[in-house]
């Protein structure tokens, strides 16, 4: 994909899963990267695997000032940045609506959206510095449809849904695109953590369940996940913003 070479990435969630697998993809690409995670360690080991064109920090998307640093550091490291994948996200604590307190909502609604929203508003300078560029948001099935014991985190995927929507139309006019993915579910930890909540000790059961409702019968994979993430984030997608991926198996088709 050359529409990658040499453009500045920075990426949130990066330590595994989608993160980690579009990280991957990006860096062979030719891209130089910014990987965060809310703990160093892994972002770090993922860092040293890639080379010398990426780097690592710790970064908690729920602080206003770690978005802020976070940019900081990618431009004073690779120069202004081309492109930010808002990855980073919780699933929080699964049960019904009317039990799930306000502890959960504010700590999924902390990461989720107001995650982003920071992240967003930390870039900008330095995607107008650099001529424009893409913004990618992680958002979920869960974006355009309700789950059973999920409120909070539908919740919060419909919100950066609208978020997404209405920072499309601001800042196209800049040469600034904003689209999201929305997986179904994908085969790693956080749905690991989704079926074990759901049904303790029968996670292999849940996992049945959601297969019933899946066309193509599988989970995606996280490396499919960051293949469309790095389509969105070259600029071979230049014409695309406000736009909704489905990566799901075809899990929405019905």
């Amino acid at each position: 994909m050359a529409h990658l070479n040499g453009r500045h990435i920075v990426i949130t969630g990066a330590a595994g899963g989608i993160g980690e697998a579009t990280a991957r993809l990006l860096y062979a690409h030719g891209a130089h990267l910014v990987l965060t995670d809310r703990e160093l360690d892994g972002v770090q080991a993922l860092a040293n695997s890639l080379g010398e064109r990426a780097a690592a920090m710790a970064v908690d998307v729920s602080s206003q000032a770690d978005n802020q640093a976070m940019i900081e550091a990618a431009e004073a490291r690779f120069g202004p940045i081309h492109g930010l994948f808002l990855n980073a996200g919780t699933e929080g604590r699964i049960g019904p609506l009317e039990a799930t307190d306000d502890a959960v909502w504010d700590q999924v609604f902390a990461v989720n959206v107001h995650g982003v929203r920071y992240g967003i508003q930390a870039a900008l300078p330095s995607l107008r510095r650099g001529g424009g560029g893409s913004i990618l948001i992680t958002a979920s099935v869960a974006g355009v449809r309700g789950s059973p014991g999920l409120s909070p985190y539908v919740a919060s995927k419909h919100a950066v849904m609208g978020l997404m929507r209405t920072a499309a139309a601001e800042l196209g006019p800049e040469g600034i695109r904003v689209n999201t993915i929305n997986p179904g579910p994908v085969d790693n930890r956080m749905m690991r953590s989704i079926e074990d909540q759901i049904q303790p000790g029968q996670g292999d059961a849940v996992k049945e369940g959601f297969l019933g409702r899946i066309p193509l019968g599988r989970y995606v994979t996280n490396e499919e996940v960051a293949a469309t993430a790095s389509f969105l984030l070259s600029d071979s997608a230049s014409g695309i913003t406000g736009a909704s991926y489905m990566i799901d198996a075809g899990m929405t088709a019905q």
